[in-house]
């Protein structure tokens, strides 16, 4: 089944093994890694540099979030689905043990960065890939039964459009007190945000599940936790200097993964 739209025309792309194609004329190369950029030219995209992919990957491999990946694939083993989409999903760690978990289903993964997408498609062979704004996706309507966002940008109307009705948006957002303490190591004060509501218009909340523990962190893994924030780049030198202090540090993991129905 291809469910990919061109991003220029939005006709039907087909997968000719080296390019999508559509009926106009529209060409994308899929690359030697197996994903395909389908960013809509001469528009600004912004997304995760290879530094912090890489420092993702160092810190995801160390399991500090497998309790999390656990919740999440819980949560979708639950679900009856054909079809899934993790949209933002990064360097492709959570992307990687749905598919290892789920095989024979029909997984795809789309993010805004291109580095992101090729390290993705490089560890999920069987999954479909491409690199593209959650805003403007690149996918059919009613195409999926499943919706997966871990910490990405909350792309409702697309939401809407590209699931199938009664489709579940399977979503993981950070709590308040989310790394309370590397927070604490890097900045003279912290504020803590209060968590915010949980209706979503066109969804009902059918499921919540709280994850919450502590992580016991070296300092080049706080070095990498932190570089895959988004604190990280509007934090200023000075500041990011005061964790080469630090030897080890434990840190509060504290997460709600969110089961939703689409209800129009």
């Amino acid at each position: 089944m291809n469910v990919y739209i061109c991003p220029v025309c939005r006709s039907p792309l087909d997968d000719t093994g080296k390019t999508m194609r559509c009926k106009n004329g529209h060409s994308y190369d899929i690359s030697a890694k197996g994903y395909v950029n389908l960013l809509r030219a001469g528009k600004t995209q912004r997304g995760d540099d290879i530094e912090m992919i890489s420092a993702r990957r160092r810190f995801l491999s160390g399991g500090h979030y497998a309790p999390l990946c656990l919740a999440l694939c819980d949560t979708v083993k639950s679900i009856p689905y054909e079809t899934l989409l993790d949209a933002g999903c990064g360097e492709g760690y959570y992307t990687e043990q749905i598919c290892a978990l789920f095989d024979g289903r029909q997984i795809y993964g789309l993010d805004i960065s291109k580095k992101a997408a090729e390290k993705t498609s490089s560890l999920c062979k069987t999954a479909h890939i491409c690199a593209a704004s959650a805003y403007d996706m690149p996918y059919d309507d009613d195409s999926f039964d499943i919706i997966l966002n871990v910490f990405s940008p909350l792309a409702l109307d697309e939401y809407k459009r590209v699931l199938k009705h009664g489709g579940r948006l399977v979503m993981a957002v950070p709590n308040p007190n989310h790394l309370i303490e590397l927070k604490q190591a890097v900045y003279e004060s912290v504020f803590v945000k209060e968590m915010k509501s949980t209706a979503l218009d066109g969804f009902d909340l059918m499921n919540e599940r709280c994850v919450e523990y502590k992580m016991e962190l070296s300092n080049s893994e706080l070095k990498d936790l932190f570089m895959m924030t988004p604190y990280y780049k509007k934090t200023g030198m000075k500041d990011k200097q005061k964790l080469d202090s630090v030897d080890c540090l434990d840190v509060t993991a504290s997460f709600t993964v969110f089961d939703y129905v689409r209800n129009n």
